[in-house]
């Protein structure tokens, strides 16, 4: 079952509504079962409850036929990476010694079980479904609920470790692709003003900080004092005005400088086609001027599924399961990861 687990496609290989922006939809429910300490406060046997519910629910849930149990400390190191690569797993769950997750392979949900809070339920989706997302997570939580008794107050609602999941313990966000955002350093006016305080939108950082591929997350700040619908309805405003920016700025900039967005978009191309060496993070720049090329047309004969798969599959862990390897340096897994893509695109007779 974990083999299947390691072997199941990602929500990165499907398109929904707005995926020439709009990656993917998440939605994570935080829970904690009564009278247990937080995880960081836990000694000893303190989490058994917590991973006893947990066993529970996989066997005796409306789930049960579809949900894989895997206790992390029972893996090596680099399928628990593998793992947090195709975002099952956090870094804080990677790292921890009392931590297990729940995945389900049909419903394609997952619990993440002693992260910062005792649950949380995940559910991806591709393109913009967050109210879709949602209404599978909340069948998740009513069944969850059946074997674990949550922490609740009638003045705060669901209680959390973090204050700002206070309240309903929704966490919404959306991973989106704004390269000519980026290219025109327009961030800083994307959120209005009375929004700021409800959501925030970060670029994914790489290692030297830098924004990665023109990636970044919009989500909600805090869930104490709204309803979930709420929630959902203030993160689509502000993603609606997110749409149309991008969408309007890619019209501009192609209708004024298509010649110089060709040739940017070919460099890339070329350098994808024929490096020998490629980093992580020069590796997504050149990918994300790839899918904006297939959006607007430029390239043809490539689907933008083919892109997102890349994007995933050029990480580490990825990579060594691949080529079935464990790499001994930095530049290693970079010569490999330039195998890898060049082998890819030759696959498409790209126009």
């Amino acid at each position: 079952m974990f083999e299947e687990v390691l072997q199941q496609s990602g929500f990165w290989t499907s398109t929904g509504p707005l995926s020439h922006i709009v990656l993917s939809s998440r939605v994570r429910l935080a829970r904690n079962m009564k009278s247990v300490p937080f995880p960081n406060r836990m000694v000893g046997d303190e989490s058994f409850p917590v991973r006893d519910a947990l066993r529970r629910f996989a066997r005796e849930s409306a789930f049960r036929d579809n949900v894989t149990v895997i206790d992390l400390q029972s893996i090596e190191s680099g399928e628990k990476r593998f793992l947090r690569e195709r975002n099952l797993i956090t870094y804080e769950i990677e790292v921890s010694e009392n931590s297990m997750v729940a995945v389900d392979t049909i419903d394609d949900f997952a619990i993440l079980v002693n992260e910062e809070d005792h649950f949380r339920i995940q559910v991806i989706r591709p393109g913009l479904q967050l109210m879709e997302s949602y209404r599978a997570a909340d069948r998740v939580d009513t069944e969850l609920n059946r074997f674990v008794p949550y922490a609740f107050s009638e003045e705060l609602g669901f209680l959390t470790a973090c204050t700002s999941n206070l309240g309903t313990g929704l966490r919404v966000s959306v991973m989106l692709h704004l390269p000519v955002i980026t290219i025109k350093n327009r961030m800083g006016d994307l959120v209005p003003e009375d929004k700021k305080s409800a959501v925030e939108i970060k670029g994914t950082i790489g290692p030297s900080s830098k924004t990665l591929g023109g990636l970044y997350q919009l989500s909600n700040r805090v869930s104490l004092g709204l309803s979930e619908v709420d929630i959902i309805e203030t993160v689509d405003e502000v993603l609606g005005r997110i749409v149309e920016t991008e969408d309007s700025l890619r019209d501009e900039l192609f209708s004024l400088s298509r010649l110089e967005m060709e040739d940017r978009i070919w460099r890339s191309m070329g350098i994808l086609l024929h490096a020998r060496r490629l980093t992580y993070i020069e590796s997504m720049d050149h990918i994300s001027n790839l899918r904006l090329g297939i959006i607007m047309a430029v390239l043809k004969n490539m689907d933008v599924r083919a892109v997102n798969d890349l994007m995933v599959n050029i990480q580490w862990a990825h990579l060594q399961r691949h080529y079935s390897l464990l790499f001994k340096s930095t530049n290693e897994c970079d010569e490999y990861r330039a195998d890898y893509i060049r082998k890819t695109l030759h696959q498409y007779e790209v126009q």
